[in-house]
């Protein structure tokens, strides 16, 4: 029969700091770094979404959601429209949620997880960079 206290003192040896850190991760979705997609932003208005569009700096990207990088001013909650344009001339139109502001970078969440963009970012990996 094993010895409790002996048993906690070797969990306690096995347990790293930094194997707690990454227990804490909540991460779902990989995080590509990509630098061959152009990304605007077009903002709801009061009749729905403007023509106005800005383009923003795309930092990471998921099928879920991307954190980009501009001196627009957005709200946290607000609604927007994402185009996602690709090098190779394939674009995806999103509807999404501002979720987070920190500094000039925003996590912006999709309002649907997108299958097809997840697929499309796999497909066309040319280099394996991930956050």
């Amino acid at each position: 029969m094993t010895d409790s206290k002996n048993a906690t003192e070797l969990t306690d040896i096995l347990n790293t700091e930094s194997q707690l850190n990454d227990i804490k991760n909540t991460r779902v979705a990989t995080r590509f770094v990509r630098q061959d997609i152009s990304v605007f932003i077009a903002s709801s208005g009061i009749l729905g979404f403007s023509k106005n569009q800005f383009q923003v700096s795309l930092l990471d990207i998921t099928s879920k959601g991307v954190l980009i990088a501009t001196d627009q001013k957005l709200a946290i909650n607000k609604k927007i429209k994402l185009t996602l344009i690709f090098k190779s001339g394939k674009s995806f139109e999103i509807d999404a949620t501002v979720a987070r502001h920190t500094n000039n970078e925003y996590g912006i969440k999709f309002d649907q997880f997108n299958n097809a963009l997840g697929d499309y970012l796999i497909e066309t990996q040319d280099k394996l960079v991930f956050k």
